[in-house]
């Protein structure tokens, strides 16, 4: 049921997952690590964020890739769920931004943290990606899609962190390589 509530309420998730204000919020909390270093859970708050961050910027990668290149229509384009057109643009449906960027955070977040805090983070990347379909931005499996693509690299670059003597000398960065915009990653190997 469409109230106007409802609306409000979903217009609020929608903003929260924005990307800006996700990395604001990461920024944020790097910050606050920082300024209690000196003590465990500070330490422990700045190296989440940190991680935190690096999820989102590769799920920002991943998603605006797979973005271009899947090419699905919005819901408010009126075209229906099988309108494709690849390599058109970066304003596309599927995945869902959101989804993966909420998804790869609380996934960072509920591998370093007990009880409550994952079913916190995982309850809120929940209500993110689904104000996405309320608000008529992504299809059902536009969501999906993203939360998965999401809660896999999170889970991945925890678990990376976690054991940092698998694959020694191994790095994966994401970058930005121009000013006109544009997602890359580099590579790099020490031996």
């Amino acid at each position: 049921n469409r109230t106007d509530t409802n609306d409000e309420i979903a217009k609020t998730f929608e903003t929260i997952g924005f990307s800006r204000t996700v990395l604001g919020a990461n920024v944020a909390l790097i910050g606050a690590g920082w300024l209690f270093l000196g003590h465990e859970e500070g330490n422990k708050l700045m190296r989440t964020a940190l991680v935190s961050l690096e999820a989102q910027l590769f799920t920002e990668g991943l998603a605006g890739l797979s973005k271009f290149v899947v090419g699905r229509a919005r819901p408010d384009a009126g075209e229906g769920t099988q309108s494709y057109d690849p390599i058109d643009g970066f304003d596309k449906s599927f995945p869902s931004s959101h989804a993966a960027r909420s998804f790869a955070v609380a996934a960072v977040f509920a591998d370093t943290y007990p009880q409550p805090v994952p079913l916190l983070v995982y309850t809120g990347a929940a209500l993110i990606s689904l104000s996405r379909i309320h608000t008529n931005e992504h299809f059902s499996s536009d969501v999906l899609a993203g939360a998965a693509l999401g809660f896999v690299i999170g889970k991945v670059l925890s678990w990376r962190h976690q054991h940092p003597d698998i694959l020694p000398g191994w790095s994966i960065l994401p970058f930005v390589p121009d000013a006109r915009g544009g997602l890359g990653f580099t590579v790099d190997v020490r031996f």
